[in-house]
């Protein structure tokens, strides 16, 4: 079973593919989100992507996040989820424009349809 802290830790790795897959396991585990228990770690980093992540899902799924994730800050410096945005200009600005708004208010940033196979 994945815990919601390697679903962060991946996608901190910038491994779109792996990510892919580790979300499709986590969620696969974990459909009731207002149940999903914090992240064990005390990074800040790892906490606000997994936060951000776990609203981003119970968003889509029309589900209310978890109480803890209202106490977890942005990630203390920018974080892009794709490699690729810190290389390509464009879509470097698509993230940041349009990441999905969970993200984006923790200073996280991946495109639009990020891991919306949800």
């Amino acid at each position: 079973m994945v815990l919601v802290d390697e679903l962060a830790e991946v996608a901190i790795s910038g491994d779109a593919l792996l990510l892919r897959s580790v979300a499709q396991d986590w969620l696969r585990d974990n459909r009731q989100f207002p149940m999903i228990p914090p992240p064990k770690t005390t990074d800040p980093k790892r906490r606000a992507v997994a936060a951000a992540l776990v609203e981003m899902f119970a968003e889509r799924a029309n589900q209310s996040a978890p109480h803890w994730t209202r106490d977890v800050v942005s990630s203390p410096e920018p974080l892009f989820l794709l490699r690729e945005a810190l290389k390509m200009r464009r879509l470097h600005q698509l993230c940041e424009e349009e990441s999905p708004l969970p993200l984006r208010r923790r200073r996280i940033y991946a495109p639009p349809n990020f891991l919306s196979f949800a």
